[in-house]
């Protein structure tokens, strides 16, 4: 699409007007552990320099700045799911945007548990709002601009004049292990594509109509002989056997995601929450996709575009 996009423009048959969407990885790295190389889950999808947010994981607002977008301008945040490495930040990013100036509405919107995340984030907040407006009289009250969305299910979540976006549970949790916590992909239509993040899930054969055709597919990877060397290596057996279960199971290997790929034939894969995401080569993860899908696919690394 955005091949088209370029040709019409070269034509004269479109002007700069016309919508755009990028999609900017702004951290890469799955799970909690912390990384000097990569930061935790967030991805900025960016239509005609509006930003929409797909999860806030620590750091999310330098990341937001260190690749080049202003952080008071991100309208909306999508999170995937309520682990602490997709979801820990995006209270942060709402409190940097109050102090710093911004008075337009943000909305939040993620599975059950949101909404209560929120009012934890307004008590946690309020010594600094007591300072700051006491400092200014400017600052308005920041409970009248923050607002947060519980996803009580799968189906179209949010729309403007830009996006349409829908969710679809996914197989990130065991059935009936997490109880009413769910776990969401998310299908961006925009004016000149369409864009899927996977979040993080299992395998999980309905998500093939739900991703079909997009232009762009983020989603997770793994390498699970990886990951098992280094838990056996840096837990105990009774922890490590535990989380290779979570691993094998609610988790995707690169090979699956080829699969996933080539059955929804969509026209690229970004791979992002690498695990572990180390020093390992992105061959460890493209040969794997590849056995399945003949479709450009990319390991991406922080602040890439596409």
């Amino acid at each position: 699409m955005k091949a088209l996009f370029s040709l019409l423009l070269a034509l004269g048959l479109a002007t700069t007007a016309a919508a755009e969407t990028r999609v900017v990885t702004l951290g890469t790295q799955g799970g909690p552990l912390p990384s000097a190389t990569r930061a935790q889950p967030a991805n900025a999808l960016v239509v005609n320099g509006r930003i929409y947010l797909v999860d806030a994981g620590n750091g999310v607002a330098h990341q937001l700045v260190a690749a080049g977008l202003d952080h008071r301008k991100v309208d909306r945040i999508f999170i995937t799911h309520n682990h602490d490495d997709h979801n820990a930040d995006w209270g942060t990013l709402l409190g940097l945007q109050w102090s710093t100036g911004r008075r337009a509405d943000t909305h939040v919107y993620g599975p059950a548990g949101t909404e209560a995340m929120l009012q934890g984030f307004i008590q946690y907040f309020t010594p600094n709002m007591r300072i700051r407006m006491a400092d200014s009289p400017g600052y308005p009250a920041p409970q009248k601009t923050w607002h947060a969305h519980d996803i009580t299910g799968s189906g179209k979540v949010y729309q403007d004049d830009l996006v349409t976006v829908t969710a679809m549970e996914n197989c990130h949790y065991a059935p009936g292990r997490e109880g009413a916590d769910k776990s969401f992909s998310y299908r961006f239509q925009t004016p000149d594509e369409v864009v899927v993040f996977g979040g993080d899930t299992g395998k999980c054969p309905q998500l093939v109509d739900f991703v079909r055709g997009a232009d762009l597919l983020v989603h997770e990877v793994i390498a699970l002989p990886l990951i098992e060397q280094a838990m056996r290596r840096e837990l105990p057996p009774q922890i490590a056997e535990g989380l290779m279960r979570h691993m094998r199971d609610e988790h995707t290997t690169a090979e699956d995601v080829g699969r996933l790929a080539a059955a929804a034939q969509v026209k690229k894969v970004v791979l992002t929450h690498v695990i572990p995401g180390r020093d390992e080569p992105d061959a460890t993860y493209l040969d794997a996709v590849k056995k399945h899908y003949d479709g450009p696919a990319v390991v991406a690394r922080d602040l890439m575009a596409f």
